[in-house]
């Protein structure tokens, strides 16, 4: 009950305040992406939290997280993508996003724990729209 309610007020802090929030698992390691404004076209920052278990576990203090936003090839238009390497800062990693144009980009966030295990989590967003009311899970 604690998690969801914490997963409740995080979401909905968010949606008000209009940024963007993706949160859910990659086997025993919590993942949160976020960023304080919508994402858009053009350059974004984005925030990447790590814990282990949960939101509220031990933060994983990663040798190496990197992150892949794409938009597969559709008539007309070539694969676009746009990678980083995140650098930590404080508590979190912090990385940018150049989306070239609007619309569905898929991601995917790689990372390499203290221990050297390597983790995957995927997802989507959709640009120019703020948090949806649910976080995935399972990815």
């Amino acid at each position: 009950m604690k998690k969801v309610l914490l997963s409740v007020v995080l979401l909905s802090s968010l949606s008000f305040a209009g940024g963007f929030m993706d949160m859910g698992m990659s086997g025993d390691m919590h993942v949160m992406l976020s960023s304080d404004k919508v994402l858009s076209e053009g350059q974004n920052k984005i925030k990447i939290e790590l814990n282990r278990g949960d939101h509220g576990g031990k933060v994983v203090d990663a040798k190496d997280v990197r992150v892949k936003f794409f938009m597969p090839e559709m008539p007309g238009m070539p694969y676009m993508e746009s990678k980083d390497i995140c650098k930590k800062a404080g508590k979190h990693f912090e990385c940018n996003a150049n989306f070239a144009m609007g619309g569905t980009w898929q991601y995917q966030v790689f990372i390499k724990d203290e221990n050297g295990k390597d983790y995957k989590y995927k997802g989507s967003v959709n640009l120019g729209q703020s948090s949806s009311s649910h976080a995935h899970g399972g990815h």
